[in-house]
């Protein structure tokens, strides 16, 4: 499942250059190999050749069921070399339950030369949705959870329904060429954005997509706020929707004023604590008050509203 390597012409990222052109990590493991490392092997596929981008992940599991080798096979963009070698490394020694944990942003940010800036342009920020994404499809896949058939709504890229209305819901995302730039869906055929804007009828549109998931998520959100359930009751996920209400409602705008923002990384117990993992981002990233006046005004608020035992981290 090789393909040729086609290298543009200015990528400003030696990092990425390296991986492509000598891969780490890139390629298959057999019955034998696995037996040899006294493990057992566990592939699985995601994508196709049709579509341009697809995926083949090899694990080899000890008795413990964690990975004690990885390999990845890919086609598609040369910059899936780079973050497939990066995201095989990242999932060894841990379980498929500990992978279903990692953070696209974790697997981007070992891509970066530069701290603050972004390792792939614009255009290409798919390429590490889709290599997380198949992650969690493996893992997903290794447990028996149960998967949503796949619909695909963009025949060219072959980006689903699920992979789309996830997308939407991982990055926040608010309209539809930010959607398009993390999911492919659209980036060739227009037809699939919405109604006129290409020579072909689809039977699902990106805007439709994004504006039902974006009121899913708003009457989530609102729900997590009006119920009278205390904060140590709610399950993780209400907490991350109750944390990210409280941000985009009291602390987001304080930040993106002064050409900041922030996310959340992690969220686990602590005792009586809840720890709250984040990272600042753009202007916030390099502030001298971001380890001082800004996290106690973050941490302040989020122990006004929800809990006093939260503590807020930045990494």
């Amino acid at each position: 499942m090789s393909k040729e390597l086609i290298l543009p012409q200015v990528r400003n990222n030696f990092k990425i250059d390296s991986l492509v052109l000598k891969p780490q990590n890139i390629g298959s493991i057999s019955q034998e190999e696995a037996q040899k490392l006294n493990g057992s092997l566990f592939t699985y596929k995601y994508g196709a050749c049709k579509y341009g981008l697809a995926i083949e992940i090899f694990w080899v599991l000890n008795n413990e069921e964690k990975i004690i080798d990885a390999k990845m096979q890919v086609f598609g963009e040369s910059e899936f070399i780079a973050a497939a070698s990066i995201a095989a490394l990242v999932c060894r020694n841990k379980t498929p339950q500990e992978v279903l944990n990692l953070k696209e942003k974790g697997i981007e940010y070992f891509l970066r030369e530069h701290p603050q800036k972004a390792a792939l342009p614009k255009r290409l920020s798919f390429v590490t949705n889709v290599i997380t994404d198949a992650l969690y499809m493996a893992a997903k896949s290794y447990l028996n959870q149960e998967i949503e058939d796949e619909v695909v709504v963009d025949a060219f890229s072959g980006a689903t329904l699920r992979f789309i209305k996830e997308s939407i819901e991982r990055f926040d995302i608010k309209d539809v060429e930010e959607l398009s730039y993390k999911t492919r869906a659209g980036l060739y055929d227009k037809s699939v954005i919405a109604p006129g804007k290409g020579d072909f009828l689809s039977n699902y549109y990106l805007e439709d997509i994004l504006k039902q998931k974006r009121q899913e998520m708003e009457q989530k959100q609102e729900k997590v706020i009006e119920s009278n359930k205390p904060f140590k009751q709610m399950s993780l996920e209400e907490k991350k929707a109750a944390i990210e209400a409280i941000i985009d409602k009291h602390i987001r705008q304080m930040l993106v004023m002064d050409g900041g923002d922030m996310e959340i990384l992690d969220i686990k117990e602590n005792g009586q604590n809840t720890d709250i993992y984040i990272r600042y981002l753009g202007a916030c990233s390099g502030c001298a008050s971001a380890s001082t006046g800004t996290l106690f005004a973050i941490e302040g608020m989020l122990k006004q509203k929800l809990d006093p035992n939260i503590r807020v981290i930045p990494l």
